[in-house]
């Protein structure tokens, strides 16, 4: 079976990731953008050091930067090409806007369903895995996008729908977090996780957190991979008319069989087609941004569409 996946194109916390890490040059940020970069980096140079821009509320769920926008348009060439029925898209706002920037010369685009999934979500490892928006601002901002149908149906299974990214937790993490949240408002639900995430750090990564345990997100992986499989089979669709646009993080997790001790994907410096495959999803990555780990160019989808076969 093989789908295709997107990670997102690049968004501004990547933008000052690359940055911060000398890997972009102010020269190279656009001009709209360089304002936003530098008045965080200036004022904050010694908290940028030490990586805590990572819990940064100035960088929760952010936004595709004039780049990320560009490179998903980019790929509109060789996307066009293909015969999509369905596209899954995480909730957070990079993907989102990678999937309508992505399809929206698609010739088919009216026939495709965009489908909204909960599950599809980043593995939470900072403020910039947690959605800003409303459930509701997010939908009306792209159920009112001409031509395209996104689906958020799958929220109505959350009792509280703007916490959805909770209920996909470790049953006793989630617990101990909607706590929290209660006890100090559901209004300041982020200010809430936030101080969970300066909490608790994952080993060996000072500027992470391990607000999501990376077990959990490989569980999250193979409960989104089988109900894709599900899925196909009960739209009797072809696998490789679906497509995931979703982040660098959850994608190796669903795909990769090998770990750390604590759960981490090993070799989680390279691109995500090139993690080891547990799945019969032998997928076809077309790649619209590379994350400022792998520190390497964007892959074009011609290059990189490989298909993989499963280990044994």
């Amino acid at each position: 079976m093989s789908i295709y996946l997107v990670r997102h194109g690049m968004s501004l916390h990547n933008i000052f990731d690359k940055y911060l890490h000398k890997l972009m040059s102010m020269e190279e940020i656009p001009v709209s953008e360089r304002e936003f970069i530098f008045s965080i980096s200036a004022k904050d140079r010694k908290f940028a050091e030490d990586k805590k821009l990572k819990f940064d509320l100035r960088l929760i769920d952010p936004p595709l930067s004039e780049l990320g926008i560009a490179q998903a348009r980019e790929n509109q060439k060789e996307v066009n090409k293909l015969d999509i029925k369905y596209v899954f898209v995480s909730p957070l706002l990079r993907a989102l806007q990678t999937s309508r920037f992505l399809f929206e010369t698609h010739p088919q685009k009216t026939n495709i369903n965009f489908i909204v999934v909960p599950m599809a979500r980043e593995v939470i490892s900072s403020i910039n895995d947690l959605p800003y928006w409303t459930l509701r601002k997010t939908r009306e901002e792209f159920e009112k996008i001409e031509g395209m149908k996104y689906d958020f149906s799958m929220f109505k299974q959350f009792e509280k729908p703007d916490l959805y990214f909770l209920y996909s937790l470790d049953e006793e993490e989630a617990k101990k977090a909607f706590k929290k949240i209660e006890e100090n408002g559901e209004e300041k639900y982020v200010e809430t996780v936030q101080q969970i995430m300066l909490e608790k750090k994952v080993p060996g990564h000072k500027h992470h957190c391990k607000f999501e345990s990376y077990y959990n997100a490989r569980k999250r992986g193979i409960l989104f991979a089988d109900w894709t499989r599900k899925f196909i089979k009960e739209k009797g669709i072809k696998a490789e008319q679906v497509v995931l646009v979703s982040h660098s993080s959850f994608i190796c997790h669903m795909t990769s069989t090998e770990f750390t001790d604590y759960g981490r994907v090993k070799d989680f410096a390279k691109p995500p087609f090139a993690v080891p495959y547990l799945f019969d999803l032998n997928t076809c990555l077309l790649y619209t941004s590379p994350s400022p780990r792998d520190r390497q160019k964007s892959r074009m989808p011609s290059s990189a569409c490989k298909k993989k076969k499963k280990k044994k």
